[in-house]
């Protein structure tokens, strides 16, 4: 009969903070910081939306009034061309975590792609 004892363990309790929210990933970006961090930056994609519209006017149903012309082709005045990117949120974090992330990204992408099949 052996007498040996339980690892001990420790219960983490996780919490949301104020300001925890989910956002779209559609990219991110990063580098090494001047203090042997990891900056790892996130982004969503989206077309562009324009500042200025014009559209064209139809009399209302009341003289003097008008309202939008459904058969108006809506024309850009005022607006950005090409893809908008959106850095959604930064991460600094040591070697290790960045390692650490790295093993759970490769671990996690081995049983999605396992799933799948």
């Amino acid at each position: 009969m052996t007498d040996e004892k339980a690892s001990p363990t420790i219960d983490i309790n996780y919490m949301k903070s104020e300001l925890y929210r989910e956002v779209s990933c559609d990219g991110m970006m990063g580098g090494p910081t001047p203090s042997s961090k990891i900056w790892l930056g996130f982004y969503s994609e989206r077309l562009p939306v324009p500042r200025v519209v014009r559209h064209g006017l139809m009399p209302g149903a009341v003289d003097g009034q008008w309202s939008l012309d459904p058969n108006s082709e809506p024309v850009v005045i005022e607006g950005k061309s090409g893809v908008v990117r959106n850095l959604e949120v930064g991460l600094y974090m040591s070697i290790d975590t960045a390692e650490q992330l790295r093993d759970w990204l490769v671990e996690n992408l081995e049983k999605f792609k396992e799933a799948s099949k």
